[in-house]
Parts: structure tokens; C-alpha cells; sequence
């Protein structure tokens, strides 16, 4: 296979409407965790969401919107508005992440991918429902930087250009059919039993359950033991489909023998107890489900349409009419009236996907054709080796967060060292810090605070280039290292490197600020810097910077600098506790000649206050502005102190103003304000 070639800090962004677990969902979680490149993943929550962050992907979180398609004028109108809110998401995070190419994952995300205007890859995985969708669906793949589908049926619906790359399997996953391995102990015994027939997938009407149960009711008058095993569950929407199966399976003809299991995380066990699996989809897309009964050894009795058709040929199962139940009755009986021939069956089925359908194969053309569209990544700065950098954090009861951090670090930064400072944590901070390697651990006995905590782990490193990063931050590639050759590139001045940060749905965070009394600082206190474009919006919120700039000081979630002058600064200054250690830091540097930059072409995601809410119960607004307050008093004495304080309050009464002008809840507002005004009332007695 043709290698893929990346830059160090690309990203790729997959996008996804749907936050449900079905196949295609499944093959996303494993492109996005196996993919060379880094990979995000915007997705509402859920399922989805929860198996792609098990994986190391970072998830961005969406809306969740309606799926269906079909009804009246309202469920129209309703899904063509949230097509244009679902666009309006792909434009921010295509800015603010600037990812080097979106992976439109399914038809409505490819469309609002168009919408948005952003390069993407469509991932189409499903045959249109009607003539409206498939308009769009063509125009969305023509708009496209490529098409890549699951089949040869889903790319006969598009312009012609569509890769179809069949997904993989791991056949070694699937125990052989003479192995229990993967069965539950109470299901071993019917591994042998040729009486079962197993339907495995979302029980939905277009997967036509129903036609499962006609099949196995006419198949039982030759083979009166024969019984069905539906494992799976219905969808959102689906649930009466569910009482319609009940009441057939009461007939007569099917009484006692149909058994609805419900779904299953794991469908190895189920297809080791099976004779065989029976699909009845007559539309389906692809057929995960089909190819992992032939990974397992068990033939596969399918409609000869669609995807399915393009997995199982008359080697490994049979096939039947699409829709016709005596049909496939017919082709159960002839798969198990004979068990030397089911037996003959699952093993070329088993050899068949083990050639055809090879999980590493599929997941390296999936990279290569990907990274054949990518842009060029915006680096200009060499990445430092991994010897060079160490990554400090400080935690306190932080063990969730902790987790991803150093899993994102294994992953991105492998060999980078790793020093923990806990500060007398009582959850399980400290044993997920030790059980990972690589990772030095410190316990101070006492909650020192992030500065102390800093300090403490800094005097342990022994790389010329230290990163301080929250615990709560994940990292999404590999571009901390681009900031550590920055500030290590010969004849830089000693600066505080601050990456981009984003916030936990892939918004920008307010990180890097200008200087407190500044002309910027005072014009924000009355502007809003979201109302004014341009460059000049930048100033006032240099966050949205899109290039590297010298900045007034930085949040401390994230800070990457020489370890000299990180030692030399100090670099926190221990009697601020919680808050006001990272401007004071700024604020220390420039009266030092240092100066603090953001570096936008590196990137973090971070969730804010992951600590304090749990100790304050919230924003602690009142700490912030005594934090804020202290670190100006520090550097730049009371006087000016009390100026900051004032602009603080100005900033804070403008922005209560506009929010109650709009209409817009300014709760937020009201209690900032309400703690500078608390400040100024102990200045003042």
C-alpha cells in the first residue's frame, strides 16, 4: 500500500450528524483512532462519541438534531434548518481548529460541508432515500476534494470519480468455528447446534426484521427445530416496530422459537452460537454485520442486492430474491439441512474475508487517500525531538482528566518525559499517573496551588524546554513540539510560548490577553472584541490570531519555554494561591525582557476550571478578581491595581448592559461584576 505522508501537526477533522453507533459509525471510531495523521472528531454526544474518545480521538461535541427524513412539511423545513445550523458548525470549527482537511462522514454532513465552504473528504456511506436527498448527495460529491464510499452500489449512485473502499475486518478477532473462545460460557455448548439462525444489526423496518420471521416460519415446515435470534435494538423512532415483532413471533407457526436478545456491544458471541446469519436488508449499504459472519465462519444467507452482494458469494452463503421470504426460506434450508456443507461454507467465508476484506489494508488505503487531498500544514518551525521537552502538570482530584492528558501525550509526544506534582488528591490521580510510563510523580502532601505546584515539578526537569500544561488539557498532535524548536531555534530571544486553545467543543478560548491598563485593554472594556473585524479585532482579542504575535501574558493551561527562563522567573510566584499566577508571570516576564507569544500553529483543547468547579461549586468569581487584583498590586503597585480594577468593572457593567439590551441571559455578568465591585468596597471600607 502506498505510504501517507503528513506533516508533523496536521489535523484532520471527521465530522459527523449523527451521534449513534451503527456500522458506519463503528468504521469512523476506527479510521479516526488508526489514522497517521492526527484526527479530531465533532460529533453530538453519545455512543459514538464515547467509542471514539476510548480510542485517543478527541471528541468536539455538536448539536443533537432530529435523523428523520421522512414526514410532512414541518420534518422538511425542520431538517433543511438544522442542515444550515449543522454547516454553521463545520465553518466555526474549520476556523477556529483550522484543520488541514474535514472528513464529511455521511450525506448531511457532506452537504453542510458544501454549505460551510471548508475542503472536505465525503465518507458516504448510504444509498440515497429519495430523489431530493440524492440531488444533494451528487452536488455535495461533485463539490468534494474526493469520494470515498463503502460499495460499489453507494458509488453507482454519484458522479463518476468515487473511490469505493471496502471496509476491513480482523479475522483473527472472530474465533475459528471450532474454537469457543469468545463465547459466553452458557452459549458454548450451542456453538455445534445448527438450529439457530441470527439476524445481527438496529432492528429498523428498512432492515426488514419482519422478513426474517416470514423466512424462519416457512423454513421451520422442513426444519421444525429451526429458530431465529434478532440481536439488536430498535432506533429512535422505531419502537412500535418492536411490538409488531413481538406479536408475529406469538403465531402459531413461530411460538417459542424466536427470541429478541436486544443489542450487543460485542457480536462474537452471538455469531459463535449461531448456524448461521440471515440479512434481509434489500437496500443496504454495505453489510458490517454480513462480513462479520464470515470472519466468524458462519455462511451468510443475504439478498443478492446491494453491499451484501458484493461480500458473500455462492462459496461462503446464498443468495436470495430482495424481499422475497419463501426465497430465503429456500436458502436456509439448503445452508442447514446439511451441516458439512454449512461447515464447507463458513470456512471459505472465513477465507474469503481474511483475502478480500483485511482490516490493515483498508485502514492504510483509507490514510493514503486522505492524505493524497490534504493541504500542506501551515508549519514553518522544525518540531524538537522528544528529548528536549518535558511536560509538567500539577493535579488535585483530577484523575479523569489526568487520563486523557497523558494518554494524549503517549500518543502524540511518545518518549517525551512526563513529571506530576499532586497536591494531596483523593481520588485516583496519583495511580493513573503511575500507571503510565514515562510519567515522574511528585506528591506534596498539601494542596499547594497550580504556581507552587509548578515550581515544585520544574526543579525535577531535566530537558531544555518544559511545558506546563493543565491537567484538564488533551493534546490533538504533536505541535507542542514545533513550540519547543521554536524556543530552542538558534538566536530566538527567550520568550513564553503560548499555543492555541480551544475549548472543549472546538470554539477558540480566551487564553492570551493584552496587557492589563493597555490602550487595548481599556477599548475592550467598553467594545466587545467579537463586534469589531479585522486586525483591530485582533488586538483587542488576540486570541483570534491566526499567526504568530507578541501578546500582553497568557493563561498558565498551557505555556511552553526554555526551562532556564522558566527557573529564572521563578516562574510562579508562590504567594498567589489559585489565581493571578499566570499574569503576574507576564506581567514578571516583561519587566524582565521577555516577552510572551502566542503561537497559533500549535494546538490544545481545554475544558476550563475542571479543579475549581469541583471545589467551589462553580466559577469562583470572587477568587478571580482577588487573583487578578493581587498579581497587578505585585507588579505594578496599588495605584494601578485599582485602575484594573475599575477597568475590570466597566468591562463587566458594558457586557451586563448589552446582554439585557439583547434580551440574552447575563447572570454571568452580574456576579463578575458583583465581585470587583466586592473588591473595591474592601479598598474603599
Amino acid at each position: 500500500m502506498p505510504c501517507c505522508h503528513y506533516a508533523h501537526d496536521a489535523v484532520i477533522l471527521f465530522v459527523s450528524y449523527s451521534g449513534l453507533y451503527g456500522g458506519a459509525e463503528r468504521l469512523l471510531a476506527d479510521y479516526a483512532a488508526t489514522l497517521p495523521a492526527a484526527a479530531g472528531l465533532a460529533c453530538p454526544p453519545g455512543p459514538l462519541a464515547d467509542a471514539a474518545a476510548a480510542g485517543g480521538v478527541p471528541v468536539l461535541p455538536i448539536a443533537a438534531r432530529a435523523l428523520e427524513l421522512r414526514g410532512g412539511l414541518r420534518v422538511r423545513l425542520r431538517a433543511a434548518g438544522d442542515l444550515v445550523a449543522h454547516a454553521a458548525e463545520i465553518r466555526r470549527l474549520a476556523r477556529d481548529l483550522e484543520p488541514e482537511l474535514v472528513v464529511a462522514w455521511g450525506m448531511r454532513s457532506a452537504m453542510a460541508a458544501m454549505l460551510a465552504g471548508v475542503d472536505y473528504v465525503f465518507a458516504h456511506n448510504d444509498l440515497a432515500p429519495g430523489p431530493v436527498v440524492r440531488w444533494g448527495v451528487r452536488t455535495a460529491a461533485r463539490r468534494a476534494r474526493r469520494v470515498i464510499t463503502l460499495s460499489a452500489a453507494i458509488a453507482a449512485e454519484l458522479p463518476p470519480g468515487a473511490v469505493v473502499l471496502h471496509p476491513g475486518i480482523d479475522v483473527d478477532a472472530f474465533p475459528a468455528p471450532d474454537q469457543s473462545a469468545g463465547a459466553d460460557p452458557a452459549e458454548s455448548e450451542a456453538v455445534a447446534d445448527p438450529a439457530e439462525v441470527l439476524v445481527l444489526g438496529a432492528l429498523v423496518a428498512w432492515k426488514r426484521p419482519d422478513l426474517a420471521l416470514e423466512a424462519v416460519a416457512r423454513a421451520r415446515r422442513r426444519l421444525p427445530g429451526l429458530r431465529l435470534r434478532l440481536v439488536g435494538a430498535p432506533l429512535t423512532g422505531e419502537t412500535d416496530l418492536l411490538e409488531r415483532l413481538r406479536t408475529r413471533a406469538a403465531a402459531p407457526d413461530l411460538a417459542g422459537a424466536v427470541e429478541l436478545a436486544g443489542p450487543a456491544p460485542d457480536p462474537r458471541p452471538a455469531l459463535a452460537r449461531a448456524a448461521c446469519l440471515l440479512h434481509c436488508a434489500p437496500r443496504e449499504p454495505f453489510g458490517l454485520a454480513v462480513l462479520e459472519a464470515l470472519a466468524a465462519g458462519r455462511p451468510a444467507v443475504v439478498p443478492a442486492a446491494a453491499g451484501p452482494l458484493e461480500i458473500v458469494d455462492e462459496s461462503c452463503g446464498r443468495l436470495y430474491a430482495p424481499g422475497d421470504a419463501d426465497a430465503a426460506a429456500h436458502a436456509l434450508i439448503d445452508v442447514l439441512s446439511d451441516p458439512a456443507r454449512a461447515a464447507t461454507l463458513g470456512r471459505a467465508g472465513r477465507r474469503r474475508a481474511r483475502r478480500d476484506f483485511d482490516l490493515a489494508t483498508a485502514r492504510a488505503r483509507f490514510g493514503a487517500l486522505v492524505a493524497g487531498v490534504a493541504r500542506p500544514s501551515r508549519a514553518g518551525t522544525p518540531g524538537a525531538a522528544g528529548d528536549a521537552l518535558t511536560v509538567v502538570t500539577v493535579t488535585r482530584n483530577s484523575a479523569a482528566d489526568l487520563a486523557r492528558l497523558l494518554d494524549s501525550v503517549n500518543r502524540w509526544l511518545p518518549g517525551v518525559a512526563v513529571v506530576v506534582v499532586d497536591c494531596a488528591s483523593e481520588d485516583d490521580s496519583v495511580a493513573v499517573a503511575r500507571s503510565r510510563p514515562g510519567v515522574r510523580v511528585l506528591e506534596a502532601g498539601e494542596n499547594l496551588g497550580y504556581g507552587r505546584g509548578c515550581n515544585l515539578g520544574l526543579a525535577e526537569v531535566a530537558t531544555p524546554v518544559t511545558a506546563l500544561l493543565n491537567p484538564d488539557v488533551v493534546l490533538l498532535d504533536d505541535s507542542l513540539l514545533a513550540l519547543a524548536g521554536e524556543a530552542l531555534r538558534a538566536g530566538a530571544p527567550e520568550r513564553l510560548l503560548a499555543p492555541r486553545v480551544l475549548n472543549g467543543d472546538g470554539s477558540l478560548q480566551d487564553t492570551v490577553h493584552p496587557l492589563p491598563g493597555s490602550a487595548a485593554d481599556l477599548v475592550r472594556a467598553l467594545i466587545p472584541p467579537a463586534a469589531v473585524p479585522g486586525p483591530a479585532g485582533v488586538a483587542l482579542a488576540p486570541w483570534r490570531a491566526r499567526r504568530p504575535r507578541r501578546v500582553g501574558w497568557a493563561v498558565g493551561c498551557a505555556l511552553v519555554a526554555p526551562t532556564t527562563t522558566l527557573r529564572g522567573l521563578g516562574p510562579f510566584t508562590p504567594s498567589l494561591f489559585l489565581y493571578g499566577e499566570d499574569l503576574e508571570l507576564g506581567l514578571h516576564a516583561r519587566d524582565r525582557g521577555i516577552e510572551t507569544w502566542l503561537w497559533p500553529q500549535a494546538r490544545v483543547v481545554h475544558r476550563r476550571a475542571h479543579s475549581t468547579e469541583r471545589e467551589f461549586g462553580g466559577e469562583a468569581f470572587d477568587r478571580l478578581a482577588r487573583g487578578r487584583h493581587d498579581a497587578v498590586r505585585l507588579r505594578r503597585g496599588p495605584a494601578r491595581a485599582g485602575l484594573d480594577d475599575a477597568t475590570q468593572a466597566l468591562t463587566f457593567a458594558s457586557r451586563l448592559a448589552l446582554k439585557r439590551a439583547l434580551g440574552r441571559p447575563a447572570a454571568r455578568e452580574r456576579r463578575q461584576l458583583a465581585a470587583v465591585a466586592g473588591l473595591r468596597r474592601q479598598r474603599w471600607g
